[in-house]
């Protein structure tokens, strides 16, 4: 009988890596009943299936990955040469700690903890913020199996064993999940050798502890426990999985209590996405705009050896246009978007929305959100790449009380955001979403410009009445050319109606808006047609009017420049099942989800198209406010 052939020897500075057995190339070889054919040191065939390549250049990006980690890691040493963390027991070497560490790869095999172009991005990050002696608070957003749950493990632990009195906690989404990662300390610490393997006072599923003097304790929990983070003084935190923690801000918030703002604190937070709007995205999102005291880390896939097919599978792949448009846009090379396509069709059900959520290659495609989103997502993210601040914001008001001129005044915080001011050749178009102005629902104005096809203004506030709110409707309308204006007439819309069609008796000037929109419909009982002032809001006109809105940025045929209103437009969604829109986005500041700039974008949409449909109807306007 044959002696079994030896594990590979894996571990910092242990011997060369062996090449492919010849019995596995045999086996392979004997599955796909095909002869065998080697170029150099790298195995290929064009008949083989992409399966096959997966493993059999497994061993060989492997091999790769352990000497380019090698000069990596020299380089990595060469950045701190000088700085090393002092504890009662001498100086510790926190990079050669971590990397006389045991861990299980994904062969099942024991070896030392080498750490990827990933994890060696992340470990740079963790002792910068100590070399420079501030706290360590990141968020991070990663594609899955990067290994960066192993290196904040294997980071606390080495934290948690140097210093004393030092204590740390681990929160996962699950049970399960929770004692997958501790499992990781309890191998670290059986597998230490030298001065810290030292025996622990206290050990089981949920906690280690270190005897007297050192005190020092890890612990691990999941975000469902009522008391996390009470009762005591956290030092390091390692959230996992936090975008599937169920009602996160109550873990959240009682963690950051227990959390000192001293350098040697650290809170990491890292998960794969899991829709939007959640907690998670939302302090993404701060963290990206400078908004938090976290720092984002995006860890994507693209660059990963593993991560590739070979160049033969890949030139043997058929891309469809979708996939054609992927691989251009992110800048793909061949084997990365055969294994692109490859995983995504194999383990992602060949939907784009879970690669993008499981294997992100940019931020703005991680974050998948449930429902089916209403408008096209590659418009969205388009527009929001694209998106502006206003050049002006303000209010509009009477030059005069016996004058109808209207003026801008400037004013921070006002409602009135401005991208481009009016032009006299120019046509607009108005769509009017009325609130009852108590802090709930807020009422929106919407200005298109009908030759241009973009939004150039947009007024929104919560705290204006509809009567009020109508005197400003018939401001924006005559300072934008008395451009149409559609304003829904549901519930308090009546009341804004009235204004701008009969005036109202502390404004003089306002007679009556020259160019309301009148909705036409065919009596039931008299075989003629109605007119009716306003726009009407129903099931049947919301849901044709929001489709020709979302037609319309599908073909680029609007442009967006409010963030506001392209995130509310972002998160919403329709719920097949409920067979009705939900909003899923809830801005920061509010706790209601809002729905009303689309509502308002989609009738003053509605309006730019009821103007091109008579744009030969001649139609008498007043001049500078004259009526």
């Amino acid at each position: 009988m044959e002696a079994p052939s030896p594990p590979l020897e894996r571990g910092l500075g242990g011997e060369d890596d062996h090449p492919l057995g010849e019995r596995l190339l045999q086996q392979l070889l004997c599955c796909c009943q095909i002869q065998e054919t080697v170029s150099g040191d790298k195995f290929e065939h064009p008949q083989l299936p992409s399966y096959v390549y997966l493993l059999m250049n497994q061993h060989e990006h492997e091999a790769s990955g352990l000497r380019a980690a090698r000069d990596r890691l020299q380089r990595l040493t060469a950045r701190f040469p000088a700085f090393s963390d002092h504890t009662d027991n001498g100086p510790v070497d926190i990079q050669r700690f971590i990397e006389g560490l045991k861990i299980i790869d994904k062969r099942g095999e024991m070896v030392s903890l080498i750490m990827n172009r990933s994890q060696e991005a992340v470990f740079h990050k963790l002792m910068e913020c100590r070399e420079r002696r501030v706290p360590a608070r990141f968020i991070c957003l990663k594609a899955r199996q990067l290994g960066i749950s192993t290196l904040i493990e294997a980071f606390i632990f080495a934290l948690v064993t140097a210093y004393r009195n030092r204590f740390a906690l681990v929160v996962a989404h699950s049970i399960e999940s929770a004692q997958t990662i501790f499992s990781m300390a309890h191998r670290f610490h059986w597998h230490l050798v030298g001065r810290h393997a030292a025996s622990l006072a206290k050990s089981n599923s949920r906690m280690i502890e270190y005897p007297p003097p050192h005190y020092s304790r890890m612990q691990i929990s999941t975000a469902a426990n009522r008391y996390l983070g009470r009762g005591g003084t956290i030092h390091y935190v390692h959230a996992s999985e936090v975008a599937f923690w169920e009602r996160a801000e109550e873990p959240v918030l009682a963690i950051n209590q227990a959390i000192p703002q001293l350098w040697d604190t650290l809170v990491f937070w890292e998960s794969t996405a899991n829709g939007m709007h959640n907690l998670f995205h939302r302090t993404w999102i701060a963290a990206e705009r400078g908004e938090s005291d976290m720092e984002p880390i995006f860890l994507t896939w693209k660059g990963f050896p593993e991560y590739s097919l070979p160049p033969m599978a890949a030139t043997a792949v058929a891309l469809t246009p979708d996939e054609e448009r992927f691989r251009v846009r992110h800048e793909l090379n061949p084997g990365e978007i055969a294994w692109a396509r490859f995983t995504r069709i194999n383990q992602c059900h060949g939907s784009w929305e879970k690669f993008h959520q499981e294997y992100p290659v940019a931020a703005d495609l991680a974050f998948a959100f449930t429902g089916m989103p209403w408008f096209d997502r590659e418009a969205m993210a388009d527009m929001l790449r694209g998106a502006q601040s206003p050049v002006a914001q303000g209010f509009l008001r009477f030059a005069s009380p016996e004058s109808a001129a209207v003026e801008f005044v400037d004013q921070a915080g006002a409602p009135l955001k401005v991208w481009k001011r009016p032009e006299p050749r120019l046509t607009y178009s108005l769509g009017m979403d009325v609130g009852e102005g108590v802090g709930a629902d807020y009422t929106v104005i919407q200005v298109i410009c009908n030759e241009t096809c973009e939004v150039v203004a947009s007024y929104r506030s919560n705290r204006v009445r509809p009567e009020n709110a109508g005197v400003d409707a018939f401001l924006i309308g005559s300072w934008y050319n008395f451009g149409l204006l559609g304003i829904e007439r549901n519930g308090p819309g009546l009341a804004t109606l009235a204004v701008c069609e009969r005036g109202m008796a502390e404004y003089p000037q306002i007679t009556g808006y020259p160019n309301l929109y009148y909705h036409t419909y065919t009596d039931r009982k008299l075989p003629e047609e109605t007119r009716r002032l306003g726009w009407i809001t129903n099931r049947a006109t919301k849901e044709a009017m929001l489709s020709r809105l979302a037609r319309t940025v599908e073909s680029r045929g609007l442009t967006v420049h409010g963030k506001t209103t392209l995130l509310e437009m972002q998160g919403f969604v329709w719920d097949a099942e409920k067979k009705d829109f939900r909003q899923n986005y809830t801005a920061p500041d509010s706790k209601l989800s809002h729905d009303d700039e689309i509502i308002a974008l989609a009738i003053a949409n509605e309006m730019r198209l009821h103007t091109w449909e008579n744009r030969f109807i001649s139609q008498r306007l007043p001049d500078g406010g004259v009526f």
